[in-house]
């Protein structure tokens, strides 16, 4: 028993001698328990100085809102010196049918396109990426307020995903380029 432990924590170790530091744990960014010792309160300053850019539409500004709160709700006031333009897209397909056409399940994709660049003359991208993620909802029999209240449900999970998942990707770029100007 004791062997399995220690191969299940060999992983572990390598990850700790290699100067692995999760966002999530200890320390991290996504911490708010985290104490001002080390890189961790500059990453912090880094990610409440990114200004979201204007999104359109209303899941755009849910998403915006969202970003928002993660990344200048922790420590509001500081001067902005990063944009971060987000476009969102969204694709459906069917999933099921009844028996006379009409469909019964909706499954939508949400894409989320970033880029992050400096706010100095001239700007300066920093870093871009993409987000993906699935879900889906039901469209039941002649219930117009259940489908309207699952595709809204669905919607709140779409947005909360991709906005997790963009500002992990700004959090990764941000302390890529803090190790970086450290370096030098």
């Amino acid at each position: 028993m004791s062997s399995r432990r220690a191969f299940l924590a060999a992983p572990l170790l390598a990850l700790a001698g290699c100067g692995f530091e999760p966002v999530y744990g200890p320390g991290g960014v996504r911490n708010p328990a985290a104490g001002p010792a080390g890189q961790e309160p500059r990453l912090r300053d880094e990610l409440a100085a990114v200004r979201v850019g204007p999104m359109y539409e209303r899941n755009g500004q849910l998403m915006r809102r969202a970003l928002q709160r993660s990344l200048e709700g922790s420590q509001p006031g500081v001067q902005g010196r990063y944009e971060l333009d987000v476009a969102l897209l969204y694709s459906t397909e069917i999933l099921g049918y009844r028996t006379d056409g009409l469909a019964t399940r909706v499954r939508v994709i949400a894409t989320s396109n970033w880029v992050l660049s400096t706010l100095s003359v001239p700007r300066e991208v920093v870093d871009r990426g993409s987000a993906r993620t699935v879900d889906a909802f039901n469209l039941p029999d002649l219930q117009f307020f259940a489908s309207d209240a699952s595709r809204e449900d669905m919607e709140r999970r779409l947005i909360a995903e991709l906005s997790e998942r963009v500002v992990l990707g700004v959090a990764v770029a941000l302390r890529r380029r803090l190790s970086a100007a450290q370096a030098a």
